[in-house]
């Protein structure tokens, strides 16, 4: 399953001094060439016991503050974040053989700016995220769904039953230290460089593939 790449070189002079700018340009470009969701990616965690834990999430929203996902603070994810807030994000784009690697701190939005997401989202999809107790043991999938359709009935029946945002979903932002870009290349000679925080600026240097 060996694969080649052959892409246009990543090179230091074509690369802007903020990694912000640079993600900004190839999500862009990702958004636009890839064949699935380009702002999935991959988020690890690791908890007290030192067992890393990996999954795929979604990307909602990004600015030089951060990088946004929603979830379930219960979720076995966000018990590792409360016990340790560091975590890395691994966006994979293989249509123009990139990834792009970032390593930070995560932190919970405010409760408005989840609220403000979470009455965005269709109904049946707040009320899943309501009833879920996400990560936990589903002895009973049918009778779950039972209960999502008459919740949404009830709520459709009655405007009062309106589903609220439970306290234990919202949202998280991932504030980096770090940035990796790379760029697939023949023979394996990947363009990488590394983005690290120097006091109010990036460092940036090139690494072995």
């Amino acid at each position: 399953m060996r694969k080649d790449y052959d892409a246009t070189p990543l090179l230091r002079e074509d690369m802007p001094d903020d990694p912000f700018m640079l993600f900004k340009d190839w999500f862009k470009e990702a958004a636009e060439k890839e064949t699935i969701e380009a702002n999935a990616m991959t988020l690890a965690t690791v908890g007290y016991d030192m067992m890393p834990s990996a999954r795929v999430v979604l990307l909602k929203q990004f600015s030089n503050d951060g990088f946004v996902f929603f979830t379930n603070y219960n979720s076995k994810k966000g018990r590792q974040i409360e016990e340790n807030p560091n975590a890395s994000l691994l966006f994979f784009w293989p249509t123009l053989m990139r990834q792009v690697r970032i390593e930070g701190i995560v932190k919970k939005l405010s409760a408005e700016e989840s609220d403000e997401y979470f009455y965005s989202r269709p109904l049946e999809s707040q009320i899943t995220a309501a009833l879920s107790s996400q990560s936990s043991h589903l002895p009973d999938r049918e009778e779950f769904e039972q209960k999502i359709m008459a919740t949404l009935f009830q709520t459709m029946e009655n405007a009062s039953d309106a589903v609220s945002r439970p306290e234990h979903w919202g949202g998280y932002i991932v504030e980096p230290h770090s940035f990796e870009f790379w760029q697939g290349g023949s023979n394996r000679l990947h363009d990488r460089f590394k983005y690290m925080v120097a006091g109010n600026k990036w460092d940036i240097k090139r690494l072995y593939p």
